[in-house]
């Protein structure tokens, strides 16, 4: 480890004991428990006299461990994992995400064609073509309207308000978890030289975990997408919906399936290359962080979220919701996509 590891493990641990403490001490601090909004979560089942001294315990322990032999600290830093990612972790932090997602997407991808045409792309008049027919047949529909964007944005800002506190705390869990991901990674001396590690061989256990994280985002996008149909897939929904919630599955659908593809994009070519539609980047290559960082987020979102899903799937009886969010496999496959990337493109011998 770093002096700057070291620096960085040590003040997330003091922070960690000081809010432990503030817990134990004070229970009406406690965001978790039973009075919990968030249910989707192992933290929910935990009182504060519990997680309060574990808390403490898992700071002072984080204190020792960033000082202590390589050894001792691998084992050290699967416990902290363990502890942000199974026992303090819900599945916030991927809500959040999905949501931002959608969001943010449809306006990226008209910012994407409006530039491309600008620079008198063919692409950028194809996509202008089906984006003026997706938004016309939206119309007809009902589904795409000024007024009911609006509502959806107006919906979602008082969503993200409403749990502003809570979401603050699964931020904050997520950043430990980063770090202790991070000081493991260093204590494991991952991606050092052997076999499986070397470009040829991450290409080609890379193909099968790559596309096998592209399809998990898929079932909950066709989910979504029945919300279009008079026959919406969801157990607290019958008949028609109204035009707000349709164009809410719509956009989550789109988000979903931007995942396949930029999931994708790890095992093509353009994604080691910007391609000839990406407006001011297109034909430099890709920067490896890029794809890295955003997959990675992705795949530790994943993980925070998985131990909560079970534990509501198990809670409620509803286990094909492990099915519709395969969050498990799907942060495994993602991550280890992620790696086979970057295995593949931190080599001085890049394939392609």
């Amino acid at each position: 480890m770093t002096r700057t590891d070291r620096t960085v493990g040590a003040v997330l641990s003091l922070v960690v004991t000081a809010v432990g403490t503030l817990w134990w001490t004070n229970p009406a601090a406690y965001p978790f428990g039973a009075r919990d909004r968030v249910t989707v979560s192992l933290s929910h089942l935990i009182e504060h006299d519990v997680a309060g001294p574990m808390t403490v315990a898992a700071g002072l322990a984080g204190l020792a461990l960033v000082f202590a032999p390589r050894p001792v600290l691998r084992v050290g830093a699967v416990a902290q994992l363990l502890f942000f990612g199974v026992v303090m972790s819900d599945a916030g932090i991927m809500s959040s995400l999905g949501y931002v997602l959608a969001l943010l997407g449809p306006v990226a991808l008209v910012g994407v064609v409006v530039l491309a045409c600008l620079r008198r792309r063919p692409s950028g008049v194809v996509g202008l073509v089906a984006l003026v027919a997706l938004l016309v047949a939206g119309a007809v529909s009902g589904v795409v309207s000024l007024d009911l964007a609006g509502l959806f944005v107006r919906n979602l800002a008082a969503g993200f308000s409403s749990y502003a506190g809570r979401l603050g705390w699964t931020l904050a869990n997520a950043v430990a978890f980063a770090v202790w991901v991070l000081i493991a990674v260093r204590a494991f001396g991952i991606g050092g030289p052997s076999r499986w590690t070397r470009p040829e061989s991450a290409a080609r256990w890379g193909r099968f975990v790559t596309i096998g994280a592209a399809l998990c985002p898929l079932p909950y996008a066709l989910y979504r997408l029945t919300w279009l149909t008079p026959w919406p897939t969801d157990s607290a929904l019958t008949g028609p919906l109204d035009p707000a919630t349709r164009l809410q599955g719509l956009t989550i659908a789109f988000g979903a399936l931007l995942g396949t593809v930029l999931t994708l994009g790890l095992i093509s070519r353009w994604g080691e290359v910007f391609p000839r539609w990406v407006p001011l980047f297109h034909g430099r290559p890709v920067p490896v962080r890029l794809p890295v960082v955003a997959g990675g987020l992705i795949a530790g979102a994943c993980c925070l979220a998985s131990p909560g899903l079970v534990v509501n799937a198990v809670e409620t009886g509803q286990l094909e919701a492990l099915l519709l969010w395969p969050y498990p496999l799907w942060g495994v496959l993602l991550a280890a996509a992620v790696l086979a990337y970057w295995l593949r493109r931190s080599s001085p011998v890049a394939l392609g």
